[in-house]
């Protein structure tokens, strides 16, 4: 059963039931590529602020890293990968990992004017975003985040600024974010070694964890008027 949202991680006061929004079924993969493709198109990093599945560790490296990010000029979407935890014939429970998407766009609100800002980033805030993944990176303790620029194949980076050679990435297509990385993330939250460098035991728990993917899933549209601009003044980008 999906969750209803995560809406609380990172924003007091919200008061919206809606479930979480899966990429990929129905019409979503319309709705999700249409938007991916106004705001990625500049450049954009994926990046978590866990290191645990324990939610009470989780969500305060959440409100950091989006308060961090609220301090730039990038706009962001939290993003959740479902897996199967365990499942028989009678049951089936499920477990999210968190990542947040960082566009080099700046869309927010200027409450001096009471205008929504829409600005795209440029090479030089493209470079800056590469640099906050790298400084994020090494502040919340992950291995390596996604980065894409324009018109380039998506990397996966380290914390030092190493381009990691991954042959299975795969780019936004349709919705669907990388199912590897995310694997890897939560292979590594679960105190697992990288399976690049370990010997076929653990590349087995690796490709356990990938084969349990289940999907993509984003917070659900604004419930009003109120939620909407509360989320604008927060940089977030969000389904419409």
């Amino acid at each position: 059963m999906t969750k209803k949202n995560f809406l609380d991680d990172y924003i007091s006061g919200i008061f919206n039931n809606d479930n979480l929004v899966s990429m990929r079924d129905g019409r979503t993969p319309l709705v999700f590529g249409k938007l991916f493709g106004k705001y990625t198109q500049h450049g954009y990093i994926i990046i978590s602020p866990c290191s645990s599945m324990n939610d009470a560790d989780a969500i305060p490296h959440i409100r950091t890293m989006i308060d961090s990010i609220r301090q730039t000029k990038y706009s962001y979407m939290p993003v959740y990968a479902r897996f199967i935890k365990d499942a028989d014939i009678y049951h089936e429970e499920h477990v999210y990992v968190k990542a947040i998407v960082i566009f080099n766009y700046n869309h927010g609100y200027d409450w001096k004017t009471g205008c929504q800002i829409k600005r795209p980033g440029t090479a030089e805030t493209l470079k800056n975003l590469l640099d906050l993944g790298i400084e994020l990176a090494k502040q919340f303790h992950q291995r390596e985040f996604l980065y894409k620029a324009p018109l380039q194949q998506l990397q996966a980076i380290d914390q030092n600024g190493n381009l990691i050679d991954k042959s299975c990435l795969e780019d936004i297509i349709d919705g669907r974010l990388v199912p590897s990385y995310f694997a890897r993330l939560y292979n590594h939250m679960l105190g697992g070694e990288p399976p690049e460098f370990t010997q076929s035991r653990n590349y087995k728990q690796f490709y356990k964890i990938l084969s349990s993917f289940a999907g993509c899933y984003a917070n659900p549209a604004p419930f009003g008027i109120s939620e909407r601009r509360c989320r604008i003044a927060h940089k977030e980008i969000f389904i419409k």
